[in-house]
């Protein structure tokens, strides 16, 4: 696989993920952002809901580009990606250190910033185009902190499959918007682990 077609499948796969993970955050900026209280017509906020946007997708156009960077290289070195039952060893290590990933201080760090819209616009507002596009890069940095892991699964399961990547999305999105997301953050590791023993061991 050439670079620029992993990138670009990445890229699709990324923000096909992601998109109900932000969805939240454009629906918070749209109703709470204090800068816009005095902003009569809804048609004013679309381009600087654009530009939140547009660093938001720009955080993770850079996962993606490390990630199609990675995925080309192993495709180089003859490893076969996805690496499914063709690598065990290499998808049992992606699943252990995935799962492992879920119990470290920085990914709560980021994960408490993710889900709390409402608090991270209000203690981080900038105003103006170039403001909304430095809060919508800032919190994308921190969910690709947050999610990076999960997401690079891809590389094990494969993304085109429809089951795995599923459950991946619905991960993230439990995870960063439901009530009880934080809580499962540790159960999931734990099955990722030794689901990633278990592959090891037979």
């Amino acid at each position: 696989m050439s670079y620029p077609s992993a990138l670009a499948a990445w890229l699709g796969m990324t923000g096909l993920m992601m998109a109900p993970v932000v969805l939240p955050w454009l629906r918070s900026l749209w109703r709470l952002a204090p800068g816009w209280r005095a902003t009569a017509a809804p048609r004013a906020r679309i381009p600087l809901l654009a530009s939140f946007a547009a660093g938001y997708a720009a955080a993770w156009a850079g996962f993606s580009a490390a990630a199609a960077g990675l995925h080309v290289s192993l495709a180089a070195l003859d490893v076969p990606v996805p690496f499914g039952l063709d690598a065990p060893a290499h998808a049992a290590t992606a699943l252990v250190l995935a799962g492992g990933f879920q119990f470290t201080p920085f990914k709560h760090a980021c994960l408490s910033r993710c889900r709390s819209p409402a608090g991270y616009l209000l203690n981080h507002w900038r105003g103006g185009a170039a403001g909304h596009l430095r809060m919508g890069l800032g919190h994308g940095l921190d969910c690709v902190g947050c999610c990076w892991a999960l997401m690079a699964l891809a590389l094990a399961v494969g993304m085109m499959d429809l089951v795995w990547m599923g459950l991946l999305m619905a991960v993230m999105v439990a995870e960063t918007t439901l009530p009880f997301g934080a809580r499962i953050t540790r159960p999931v590791g734990a099955a990722l682990v030794v689901g990633g023993l278990a592959l090891l061991a037979a």
